[in-house]
């Protein structure tokens, strides 16, 4: 539970189905309007329950903003720990999904990202970001001396697919994993 949930309510069935609405309405508040826009009021209306239970579940715009990365980063890191095996090719599978088919969850987690710049109450919730990167990476057989720069590489093509679309298939996004992770520079380009 995050900081300003009350002990009991999400426990229950009802309880944890409403603040999963309420999470998910954070989410289509961030991809709609970025964090400005996440107020109360606002996510109450996307996750169509009446406004005091989001001030019931939330003390406030940083408490839903907090609990929302950890809900997207969980979500996300969850989807690929799911799979049986680890690879490229279900990481490229898992980045189209994630940044193409559903972005919402993508782009209200790199719209945290960017307000953990300037907001430090988000900064722990937007490293765990970073670590389930470097975590899956990791399972995909990443050494780690090389998570680093990986997990850079990695962000910054999620960061093109969202913001051009492209790649937008999974043999393509596999190509540029590949690339970002056997570090490979062309010899000629110097």
């Amino acid at each position: 539970m995050s900081a300003g949930t009350p002990p009991g309510p999400a426990s229950t069935p009802k309880g944890e189905t409403r603040r999963r609405a309420l999470l998910d309405g954070v989410l289509a508040v961030l991809e709609a309007g970025g964090p400005s826009a996440v107020t109360h009021r606002a996510v109450a209306r996307a996750a169509g329950v009446p406004v005091s239970a989001a001030t019931y579940y939330f003390a406030g715009r940083d408490d839903m903003l907090r609990a929302a990365l950890r809900h997207a980063t969980t979500a996300w890191a969850g989807s690929f720990d799911r799979l049986e095996r680890a690879s490229l090719r279900n990481l490229a599978e898992t980045l189209v999904r994630y940044a193409i088919v559903e972005r919402t969850s993508a782009l209200a987690q790199y719209e945290l990202l960017f307000a953990a710049m300037r907001d430090e109450a988000l900064r722990d919730d937007a490293e765990l970001w970073y670590s389930s990167l470097e975590h899956v990476l990791a399972r995909v057989g990443v050494a780690p001396e090389r998570l680093p720069v990986v997990a850079l590489g990695v962000d910054g093509l999620i960061l093109r697919m969202l913001w051009r679309g492209d790649p937008a298939d999974v043999d393509a996004t596999g190509r540029l994993l590949g690339e970002i992770v056997s570090g490979r520079v062309d010899p000629g380009a110097s």
